[in-house]
């Protein structure tokens, strides 16, 4: 028994969740196509990661070596009198770089671009040029545009460009390929190769910034970001593993010395934050420089001596004046020098976000779908049924966060727990369809003949003793008529009990067709009918039964091929109120009739008393 469940029932509700599945999967691409609402998922699928990344953020550490010189509101107040007004003649940096040399930094990053000399002080632009060629771990800045004068664009120096073999294949940075480049001033270039660029990535629907550069593509060369250029460096000079060349390979990675970093389509890492706003050491820009005067004069520094020892520093505007903010999961006003080293720092741990690929979403999306319509079609109750689906549901959210928080890796929600709402509607839907018409097929089971597809005996004695209410209630009568076939046990002797099966199926199709559809006619039992004639007298009854009687005889009943036979019927009728007031005498007055047409030579209604004339068929 329960396989034949498991065979039919379970296994035909599982072909239609299929179905189902299919036709979600086919109308959610069809929808990306047509109406673009694919963004609309994307939207919410980014606020989701936004939420889980910043719940992540506060369990991780960042690197205590990373620290920023902050440019800040403070620094440009304090500064105002030594230095005038933003921006600063350029020989204040010359002299935070010889101060933080002095105190043996690890390297130097400026995300800062001088970009042209500042007309006057040509003299500290060449100032900072020569202190910046002195040392091999200063970097500076530029970045990429799109203007439309290619004609003329820079060519830039060949040291800036990197070696970068790229077996992806669908990366090939169509996103990051630029026709124009913002040149620093000249002697920069010709200083140094420690040289960056920080053109940067929002995601277009939210221009939320969650990921970073690695390479920009100029005049067929490559050009890698600031931060992705100190990090290759230092994998180089402090732990000795080759980065002169970036590898891509087959999987999307990118292979840095001995680190793997998963890359999007775009061929950028999607960020690992850290901590919060403001997540690493910030030293306000103000003290590197009065500390760097001290130590001119001879005076103690501001900053406790050795600080910057080893240490990666950046030295960024965090000002909300300078404009360089950022939109992050993390803060709507993020500093742009923060992005810098959370990118630098998700390169040294070898720890970026991986996000899995569009067919391993729609995967999942199957499996908690698929789980969701186990749910609603093996379990009975509603309410359970429901509860277990909101449980998966809770589940995989909570998986999902898991899985960024302690793997990196970022699997949808929004897709997913959209596909599990609407796989339980539709299999609610399909459940209660098919339970309606499990009911009803139960219900005919219960009240209709097998053989005859007529009403059983249970359900006429049901119906009877209803139309008996309706009557009495509407004062109203209705008669009832007893059939039996005729010399039918010599159908079975003669011809097998198929034969007899099949004129008992034949004569309750024919007495169905042959009343009103408000009538009811059902199988008694044996080779004996009955039909029900709603707001049928005495008078019409016997017409009706004379008629079914004439009908029966004069058409032939095929039996098998090439085998015809004559079937005949008696009848008997009683009318309610007039021939009995309870179902045991109507049935009993009934069966007197067909007794009496059965002795007065069958095929014919049966006398009865207050009926002068009752038609013979023969």
């Amino acid at each position: 028994m329960i396989k034949n469940i498991w065979d039919k029932k379970t296994v035909r509700q599982i072909v239609y969740f299929m179905l189902t599945a299919f036709t979600i999967v086919f109308l959610w691409h069809t929808g990306q196509k047509i109406f673009n609402f694919g963004h609309l998922l994307e939207a919410y699928e980014l606020k989701t990661f936004d939420l889980r990344a910043t719940m992540a953020a506060k369990n991780r550490e960042h690197n205590p070596d990373i620290v920023i010189v902050s440019i800040d509101d403070n620094s440009l107040e304090v500064l105002q009198d030594d230095l005038g007004r933003w921006p600063w003649s350029r020989d204040v940096y010359a002299r935070a770089i010889e101060y933080m040399q002095y105190d043996n930094v690890g390297s130097i990053a400026f995300d800062l671009m001088f970009v042209g000399y500042q007309k006057g002080f040509e003299h500290k632009d060449r100032e900072l040029a020569k202190t910046m060629a002195k040392y091999d771990n200063v970097y500076t800045s530029m970045n990429f545009d799109y203007r439309d004068n290619t004609e003329t664009a820079p060519v830039l120096p060949d040291n800036l460009s990197v070696k970068l073999k790229n077996n992806s294949k669908k990366i090939d940075f169509s996103e990051f390929s630029f026709t124009y480049t913002r040149l620093i001033f000249q002697e920069i270039i010709d200083a140094t190769e420690k040289i960056g660029f920080i053109n940067f990535r929002r995601d277009p629907i939210d221009k939320i910034s969650r990921r970073s550069p690695t390479f920009f593509k100029y005049q067929d060369d490559y050009y890698p970001y600031l931060a992705l250029k100190v990090a290759a460096d230092y994998i180089k000079h402090h732990e000795n593993i080759g980065a002169d060349e970036f590898i891509i390979n087959e999987k999307d990675e990118l292979i840095v010395g001995n680190r793997t970093l998963p890359l999007d389509e775009t061929g950028s890492i999607i960020i690992n934050w850290y901590g919060a706003h403001y997540t690493y050491d910030h030293i306000p820009f103000w003290r590197v420089y009065k500390s760097a005067l001290n130590i001119e004069k001879g005076e103690p520094p501001l900053i406790p001596k050795d600080y910057f020892k080893d240490k990666t520093v950046f030295v960024g505007a965090t000002a909300v004046a300078l404009y360089d903010i950022k939109s992050t999961p993390l803060s709507s006003v993020y500093p742009g020098v923060e992005l810098q080293t959370t990118i630098l720092n998700n390169i040294l741990d070898n720890k970026v976000i991986k996000r899995v690929s569009t067919t391993t979403d729609l995967i999942i999306s199957l499996l908690l779908g698929f789980l969701v319509a186990l749910v609603v079609i093996k379990i009975r109750e509603p309410i359970v049924s429901s509860l277990g689906c909101v449980f998966i549901v809770l589940a995989y959210i909570f998986l999902a966060s898991y899985m960024l928080d302690n793997y990196l890796i970022w699997v949808g929600i929004i897709a997913q727990v959209a596909f599990m709402v609407i796989t339980f509607t539709v299999m609610y839907i399909i459940k209660y369809v098919l339970k309606a018409k499990d009911f009803e097929y139960t219900y005919k089971l219960a009240t209709t003949d097998g053989l005859t597809g007529l009403y059983n005996h249970r359900y006429f004695q049901e119906k009877l003793r209803e139309y008996m209410k309706k009557a009495d209630k509407d004062r109203e009568t209705f008669s009832l008529v007893l059939i039996d076939i005729d010399f039918f046990k010599k159908f079975n002797d003669t011809y097998g009990h198929q034969a007899g099966d099949e004129v008992l199926r034949q004569v309750g199709q024919r007495l169905k067709r042959a009343v009103k559809p408000a009538d009811l006619v059902a199988r008694y039992g044996g080779e004996e009918m009955v039909i029900i004639l709603a707001d049928a007298d005495t008078e019409n009854a016997v017409a009706i039964s004379n008629r079914i009687c004439k009908t029966i005889s004069e058409n032939r009943f095929k039996l098998a091929e090439g085998l015809e036979v004559n079937v005949t019927i008696s009848l008997g009728i009683a009318t309610y109120q007039i021939h009995g007031k309870t179902s045991t005498e109507l049935i009993e007055f009934a069966d007197k009739g067909l007794y009496n047409a059965k002795e007065n030579g069958r095929n014919q209604v049966g006398p009865m008393p207050g009926i002068s004339k009752v038609t013979n068929v023969n």
